[in-house]
């Protein structure tokens, strides 16, 4: 009796011993998968690679979870008011919570990269890439996670798996894009397969650069902007902001083609329908034009035309009173 509950124990331990390993080893999996990509958003945002993949590692079960699998979703992200894409529900704090549900891993890493551009998580720019720490406490602080114990939750992934280490100084390898249907405005899949060429051939010209030290950049309308440089265009940014050109023309109305001057404001959000409080109203200056007011406060271009009840693409005049809200 004894020696059986022994050989009993033993086996349990094992069983355990087998469990941790494998855990371990679709640990190392997700990060070789998923390390490049971690990279490239470091390389384009700022945001540092370890964090992205420690949130990919705790967010997702390392890829198992019921929103990995089923939604595509690595990074535990509901849905939001400017949400177009596809959801998916599940019960998580509440019952039948809406998330984010992507067609590819890749759009969901898209996706988490502009989710902390906005203004919620500015202060964690400020941070250099290598501190992690900094940047996993600050994540908490600005209300990513409702765990209390999230910041160290990451920090241990970090510190067990060298994610600083593995990501520090790397060059990004662009991952392959998929060739899926279009889940959302914002998402990595609406990238046609015509424009991915010339996304690598503008890259090849760009060089390595990082976003936010490499441009102006601030907030109007509670929604982010770079200011755009010398021989930088629509399909130059589309590359390091990863959406497609067509896509971020759309977000800046800028479908008829138009170039960017250096000086423009690109947001990397859908602008808001109206202008802020502050701004209702405004006397059209000379050289202004409807695109050139709506990039300056932020708003759609069609719903200047509609307040005014001016017709879509009408030239406007030095000294107009416009109403912009």
């Amino acid at each position: 009796m004894h020696k059986k509950i022994v050989f009993i124990v033993f086996l349990g331990l094992l069983s355990m011993a087998t469990e941790a390993q494998t855990l371990q080893q679709s640990y190392l999996d997700y990060i070789a998968r998923f390390r490049a990509t971690a990279v490239l958003h470091q390389t384009a945002h700022g945001i540092p690679a370890s964090i992205t993949l420690a949130q990919g590692l705790l967010e997702s079960g390392a890829g198992q979870s019921e929103l990995a699998r089923n939604a595509n979703n690595h990074f535990g992200i509901k849905c939001t008011s400017d949400w177009q894409g596809a959801t998916y529900h599940y019960d998580d704090d509440r019952r039948d919570e809406c998330f984010r549900k992507y067609n590819h891993a890749d759009s969901s890493y898209a996706d988490h990269a502009r989710f902390l551009m906005r203004p919620r998580y500015k202060e964690l720019f400020a941070l250099p890439v290598t501190d992690y720490k900094g940047w996993a406490y600050g994540l908490s602080r600005c209300g990513y996670a409702t765990d209390p114990n999230y910041p160290e939750k990451l920090i241990k992934l970090i510190e067990d798996y060298g994610l600083a280490q593995t990501t520090a100084d790397q060059p990004a390898a662009q991952p392959a894009l998929p060739a899926a249907k279009p889940d959302t405005i914002l998402a990595a899949d609406t990238i046609e397969l015509a424009e991915e060429q010339s996304f690598r051939e503008a890259s090849t010209k760009m060089g390595t650069v990082n976003l936010y030290h490499e441009h102006r950049s601030g907030y109007q309308n509670g929604n982010r902007y770079i200011v755009v440089n010398d021989g930088e265009s629509f399909l130059t940014l589309s590359y390091l902001l990863t959406m497609s050109e067509k896509q971020l023309r759309k977000i800046n109305d800028a479908t008829d083609g138009r170039e960017l001057q250096p000086g423009d404001r690109v947001y990397l959000y859908p602008k808001p329908r109206r202008a802020d409080k502050k701004h209702a109203r405004y006397y059209v200056r000379t050289g202004d034009t409807a695109w050139s007011i709506s990039q300056k406060f932020c708003f759609q271009m069609k719903t200047l035309y509609e307040l005014n009840g001016i017709p879509y693409g009408t030239p406007l005049t030095t000294r107009q009173e416009l109403r912009l809200r």
